[in-house]
């Protein structure tokens, strides 16, 4: 099913670049949207959220709803003081919020931007258990447990899940197991003060 959907979106690029002429595909499948299109113009109920290239809006989600439509992303609750947003016990540099005094703020850290390794006592980054590991080809995906349970479910009924991707030749080498106690590390994450709309 996958691929037929992979060459629909083939069948429909070359016929959109064959008959040279402007066209509007509506979706709601966003891996579609940036594969297809040139410019993509991300609407919430009824208003646009951000127009730009595929690439543009991957690199640089401009608003919370943004930045979860376009794929799976682990949310963290936290606050924004000065050019820094704490969270989960840790604090993360976010120069754009220099002018945050204190304020509530969600991180937004995609899978594939959480370092994983072994826990040792005083490590920096987020202690959690491995729950469940699925190694399909050359992706391991991660599902962790924070081991204080910081990350609690939210009134959106979230739960306090991790999800994290690292190459499976790592997750071998590293020999982890589900069970095993591990620490999780954002490398990157954009931070939006709570004021703005979620996901």
């Amino acid at each position: 099913m996958r691929r037929c959907a992979s060459e629909l979106r083939r069948w429909l690029r070359r016929l959109h670049d064959d008959l040279h002429v402007t066209s509007i595909f509506v979706t709601h499948d966003q891996e579609e949207a940036l594969e297809v299109a040139d410019r993509v113009v991300l609407m919430n109920a009824g208003n646009i959220e951000q127009v730009g290239s595929p690439q543009e809006v991957w690199d640089h989600p401009a608003s919370p709803f943004v930045y979860g439509f376009l794929g799976d992303v682990n949310l963290f609750h936290g606050r924004a003081h000065e050019g820094e947003v704490h969270f989960e016990g840790m604090q993360m540099a976010s120069p754009e919020l220099g002018a945050a005094q204190n304020e509530k703020a969600s991180a937004y850290v995609r899978p594939h931007d959480l370092d994983v390794q072994r826990y040792v006592p005083g490590a920096s980054g987020i202690p959690v258990r491995l729950s469940r590991a699925i190694v399909v080809g050359p992706i391991a995906r991660l599902e962790l447990l924070p081991l204080d349970g910081a990350k609690q479910a939210d009134n959106a009924g979230s739960d306090p899940l991790i999800e994290a991707q690292i190459p499976a030749q790592q997750f071998r080498e590293m020999g982890f197991r589900e069970g095993d106690t591990l620490v999780a590390t954002p490398r990157r994450a954009r931070v939006f003060l709570e004021s703005g709309a979620g996901i």
